[in-house]
């Protein structure tokens, strides 16, 4: 993520609208997104408005590596994905 701005995320702060606009509005401006070792988030978005969000889940620091990396292709599929995650601990599938 070198040069690139990592904005702070409470965990459960995803699962207020709030914290869903201030996850959107944050990648959207090429900013990552990190709930402490919980997930961590980045997108692309192209100049025709479609975006591709990479979700990594559950750092493992013995190893410095995040457990699941997951691509979804739209904020909504992103948001509901890590909303799930934070209230079961499971990550739904991407597309």
């Amino acid at each position: 993520m070198a040069g690139r701005t990592t904005t702070a995320m409470d965990p459960g702060q995803i699962l207020t609208d709030a914290g869903a606009d201030t996850f959107r509005g944050e990648l959207l401006s090429a900013h990552a997104v990190r709930c402490q070792n919980f997930w961590l988030a980045t997108a692309t978005v192209y100049h025709d408005g479609a975006a591709e969000i990479a979700i990594w889940c559950s750092l493992n620091p013995a190893h410095g590596r995040w457990d699941a990396e997951i691509y979804y292709f739209s904020f909504e599929q992103a948001i509901r994905a890590l909303r799930e995650y934070e209230e079961t601990g499971n990550i739904p599938e991407g597309e």
